[in-house]
């Protein structure tokens, strides 16, 4: 009975909108449209919100996330979002550097111990501050590299989305020798810098997105500085941002995998989920993963010339690993870069954020990618693969001094970058004219990342108050 009016409810009273989908992008456009004053309900599939930023505890009560996730100075949506929610105090700002930790057995130049370099932002205005970064490096490149990276780069750098939208139809690798880079810079510096932003190698990772992001990243001074959340960011983000769209009346529903969406006519009316329940709106937006997204929209639509990227874009597989030590194994707080190891992007999250609860010893959280080879793999071979390369970088990462590891799968991530599927990625827009998209896969001209989704739940948001009433 009480089921049934519970159906019976959903169908009488609409709301403005229904949005599919409880990660940044879903809970982003709820609160974007609360400030229109427009009513909304979100359904998740999971127990939990987030998406790609969830966190939860494990059986121990240890904490355990989907990804690493660093904050940067260029995620103006995102930090814009944070100071109206009244939450940005909860990010804690790195020096502005980028740091990479290198095994010995990457370069024959170095001698039998890991190499560490920090490249020092300049105190100058970009993107010569970026130039000042890298011609300032002591130890990783040559004189001679460091001259031919800013002749190769500079017209990126100056041109800004102009030049580097027109090169998506080849690889970064493909670009950096065209330009006359190094195959020593294109390896140490821009390989884990690929993989930090899709999960993608410099061979395979359109060339486009690598240089959208080097160009928005040089036109600020603080584009590029790394932050982190003081803690988890499901209590530091998610939570709060989930609390305060319900004070404004925003309806959110776990547990609500939706099965289907409903039409009637050229209208998307709701979704109905797998458990039967039935949701009624004026409007839709599905903002999912885009691998949800191919199993929701009918595919005749995904046929559309519109939104047809939906169907062609693929995703990265990673895996999260998560790894406690007993004492301090790095001395390092910010964000850092591996080349030539699994590890191409990791930090100390018990040096560098409080919020983790390992105050005083090392918590390694680490982005292992590419997975495709990996993510079929047991537990114990991952974890061996993990120290075996950690120890590379730090001598103290030995096995009696871990505590505890364990790694989080996810087998489809962010959508792939590479050549060609930048072009794919569909806008906010559908064949449907009140039926919207949100995600970090949209074509916002920023790459996967929380930024990008928060700038597509803008952008559907917009289409959404724009579209004529029915």
């Amino acid at each position: 009975m009480r089921e049934s009016a519970t159906f019976g409810d959903e169908r009488r009273r609409p709301v403005d909108t229904l949005i599919v989908g409880g990660g940044p992008a879903g809970l982003a456009a709820a609160r974007f449209l609360a400030d229109e004053g427009r009513s909304a309900t979100v359904l998740e599939k999971r127990p939990i919100l987030g998406g790609k930023l969830s966190s939860w505890r494990d059986r121990d009560g240890d904490i355990l996330e989907t990804g690493l996730h660093a904050i940067f100075g260029g995620y103006t949506s995102l930090l814009q979002l944070l100071r109206e929610v009244g939450i940005a105090h909860h990010l804690l700002w790195q020096p502005h550097a980028l740091t990479w930790a290198m095994p010995a057995d990457f370069s024959p130049r170095w001698n039998g111990a890991p190499v560490y370099e920090e490249f020092r932002f300049a105190d100058a205005p970009a993107p010569f501050n970026g130039i000042g970064a890298v011609l300032g490096a002591r130890y990783v490149f040559s004189a001679w590299e460091k001259v031919l990276f800013a002749k190769g780069t500079l017209p990126v750098l100056l041109r800004h989305h102009r030049y580097a939208d027109a090169q998506d139809d080849i690889t970064y690798a493909d670009w950096h020798r065209r330009r006359g880079m190094s195959e020593h810079m294109l390896h140490t510096f821009f390989g884990p810098m690929a993989l930090a932003l899709n999960f993608t190698s410099v061979d395979d990772i359109s060339a486009e997105a690598m240089l959208r992001v080097m160009a928005y990243f040089a036109s600020s001074r603080d584009a590029s500085r790394a932050g982190f959340f003081d803690g988890p960011p499901g209590p530091r983000f998610v939570e709060p941002l989930a609390a305060h769209v319900r004070e404004r009346g925003v309806r959110i529903e776990t547990n609500a995998a939706v099965g289907e969406l409903l039409y009637s006519g050229d209208r998307c009316t709701g979704a109905r989920t797998r458990d039967g329940r039935v949701f009624t709106a004026d409007s839709v937006i599905l903002a999912t993963p885009v691998h949800d997204a191919k199993k929701i929209l009918p595919a005749e639509m995904q046929r559309d010339p519109l939104i047809e990227g939906v169907a062609k874009l693929s995703s990265s597989p990673v895996i999260n690993a998560h790894l406690w030590f007993d004492r301090p194994i790095s001395r390092f707080t910010n964000l850092m870069f591996s080349p030539g190891t699994l590890l191409g992007v990791h930090a100390d999250l018990g040096l560098g954020s409080p919020g983790y609860e390992w105050s005083g010893k090392s918590f390694i959280e680490a982005c292992v990618a590419p997975a495709d080879e990996l993510i079929a793999r047991d537990d114990e071979t991952v974890i061996a693969a993990v120290m075996e390369d950690l120890r590379k970088l730090y001598p103290l990462a030995e096995r009696k001094h871990l505590v505890k590891a364990k790694l989080v799968r996810i087998p489809k991530s962010v959508y792939r970058a590479s050549p060609g599927a930048e072009r794919l990625r569909p806008g906010s827009r559908t064949p449907v004219r009140n039926l919207f998209l949100a995600g970090c896969y949209i074509d916002t001209k920023f790459p996967a990342s929380v930024e990008g989704a928060v700038r597509s739940a803008r952008l559907a948001v917009d289409a959404v108050l724009a579209a004529p009433s029915s």
